[in-house]
Protein backbone atom coordinates (compact mmCIF):
# COMPACT_ATOMS: atom_id res chain seq x y z
CA UNK A 1 0.00 0.00 0.00
CA UNK A 2 1.24 3.47 -0.86
CA UNK A 3 -0.08 6.84 0.25
CA UNK A 4 0.00 10.51 -0.70
CA UNK A 5 -2.03 13.69 -0.26
CA UNK A 6 -1.62 13.77 3.52
CA UNK A 7 -3.29 16.77 5.10
CA UNK A 8 -3.77 17.59 8.77
CA UNK A 9 -5.05 20.42 10.87
CA UNK A 10 -5.78 21.10 14.51
CA UNK A 11 -9.21 22.16 15.70
CA UNK A 12 -9.12 22.92 19.39
CA UNK A 13 -7.94 19.76 21.09
CA UNK A 14 -8.16 17.37 18.12
CA UNK A 15 -6.09 16.58 15.02
CA UNK A 16 -7.99 16.02 11.78
CA UNK A 17 -5.99 13.94 9.32
CA UNK A 18 -6.78 12.98 5.73
CA UNK A 19 -4.68 10.59 3.66
CA UNK A 20 -5.11 9.07 0.22
CA UNK A 21 -4.24 5.36 0.11
CA UNK A 22 -3.25 3.81 -3.22
CA UNK A 23 -4.29 0.20 -3.76
CA UNK A 24 -3.68 -2.12 -6.73
CA UNK A 25 -6.56 -1.98 -9.19
CA UNK A 26 -7.02 -5.74 -8.84
CA UNK A 27 -7.60 -5.63 -5.07
CA UNK A 28 -11.21 -6.21 -4.07
CA UNK A 29 -12.93 -3.15 -2.65
CA UNK A 30 -13.79 -4.97 0.56
CA UNK A 31 -10.14 -5.82 1.22
CA UNK A 32 -8.98 -2.27 0.44
CA UNK A 33 -11.63 -0.93 2.80
CA UNK A 34 -10.55 -3.31 5.58
CA UNK A 35 -6.94 -2.21 5.22
CA UNK A 36 -7.87 1.48 5.16
CA UNK A 37 -9.92 1.01 8.31
CA UNK A 38 -6.92 -0.59 10.04
CA UNK A 39 -4.78 2.42 9.05
CA UNK A 40 -7.40 4.80 10.49
CA UNK A 41 -7.63 2.82 13.73
CA UNK A 42 -3.86 2.46 14.11
CA UNK A 43 -3.16 6.16 13.54
CA UNK A 44 -5.86 7.11 16.03
CA UNK A 45 -4.26 4.85 18.65
CA UNK A 46 -0.62 5.77 17.94
CA UNK A 47 -1.02 9.55 17.93
CA UNK A 48 -0.59 11.24 21.28
CA UNK A 49 -3.59 13.58 20.85
CA UNK A 50 -7.25 12.91 20.10
CA UNK A 51 -7.55 12.44 16.33
CA UNK A 52 -10.04 11.89 13.54
CA UNK A 53 -8.46 10.07 10.58
CA UNK A 54 -10.15 9.90 7.18
CA UNK A 55 -8.79 7.78 4.35
CA UNK A 56 -9.57 8.05 0.65
CA UNK A 57 -9.13 4.90 -1.44
CA UNK A 58 -7.50 5.42 -4.83
CA UNK A 59 -6.38 3.09 -7.61
CA UNK A 60 -2.60 2.87 -7.89
CA UNK A 61 -2.45 2.25 -11.63
CA UNK A 62 -4.64 5.06 -12.98
CA UNK A 63 -4.66 7.64 -10.20
CA UNK A 64 -2.77 10.30 -12.18
CA UNK A 65 -5.17 9.91 -15.11
CA UNK A 66 -8.30 10.19 -12.96
CA UNK A 67 -7.01 13.07 -10.81
CA UNK A 68 -5.28 15.47 -13.18
CA UNK A 69 -4.85 18.15 -10.48
CA UNK A 70 -2.12 17.32 -7.97
CA UNK A 71 -3.29 16.81 -4.38
CA UNK A 72 -2.22 19.35 -1.79
CA UNK A 73 1.02 18.22 -0.18
CA UNK A 74 1.75 21.13 2.13
CA UNK A 75 4.69 22.12 -0.05
CA UNK A 76 4.97 24.97 -2.49
CA UNK A 77 5.70 23.91 -6.04
CA UNK A 78 7.51 25.87 -8.69
CA UNK A 79 4.93 26.93 -11.30
CA UNK A 80 7.45 28.09 -13.92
Amino acid sequence: MQYHGVRFRTTGYRQIIEVHLLFPHTMELGEAHRRATRVEERLTIDLEVPSKVTTHLDSLEDHSEVHRVQHYTGRLTNTR
